[in-house]
């Protein structure tokens, strides 16, 4: 009698050595999605922070950058405005008022994100000025899990990123 096919034995070894390589390979996985979501944020947010820039060298007013985060619902978001006595609160949009011309950046993965700064709402990370084309120099860090970028705004009104695996000096006060 000739059986073509596999016994339970031979089912369940395969069945084992798949198992093995999928418990060995989702640890490398899950480090590579963490630093390609930092990647694709730190992108985003950059790409944010030079339109605020180019807002900004368009008017001769000055604006403010504002940072808020909820570590308990972990949400964090970043608003540029002209400055005013009311400070937009990011998290709740509808709250700002509308002749500040706030821009709005909500994080899109504020899940597995978390911005970290030495102020946060309703105190302004930095103003930025439309005359002369400078800012406060700031900076602050964005981090997913155990990887951070540092973005760091210059007075002259560059904006540089570094990233670094321990926190910076200027957030270490606010831990």
């Amino acid at each position: 009698m000739n059986n073509k096919g596999f016994t339970l034995l031979e089912m369940l070894l395969v069945i084992g050595i798949i198992s093995l390589l999928i418990s060995f390979s989702l640890p490398s996985f899950q480090k590579l999605n963490d630093k390609t979501i930092l990647s694709r944020e730190q992108h985003k947010l950059y790409l944010f922070l030079r339109d605020i820039q180019a807002r900004v060298e368009n008017s001769n007013q000055i604006w403010l950058l504002i940072a808020n985060r909820d570590v308990i619902t972990h949400k964090w978001c970043l608003v540029a405005q002209l400055k005013s006595r009311h400070i937009c609160n990011c998290l709740s949009p509808s709250s700002c008022d509308k002749s500040t011309h706030p821009k709005i950046y909500i994080s899109s993965a504020s899940s597995r994100t978390m911005l970290i700064s030495k102020k946060y709402y309703p105190k302004e990370l930095t103003r930025l000025s439309g005359v002369r084309n400078t800012l406060s120099t700031i900076c602050f860090v964005l981090q997913s899990d155990r990887y951070r970028t540092v973005f760091s705004l210059f007075n002259i009104g560059s904006v540089k990123l570094k990233n670094y695996q321990s926190l910076s000096a200027c957030v270490k006060s606010n831990l």
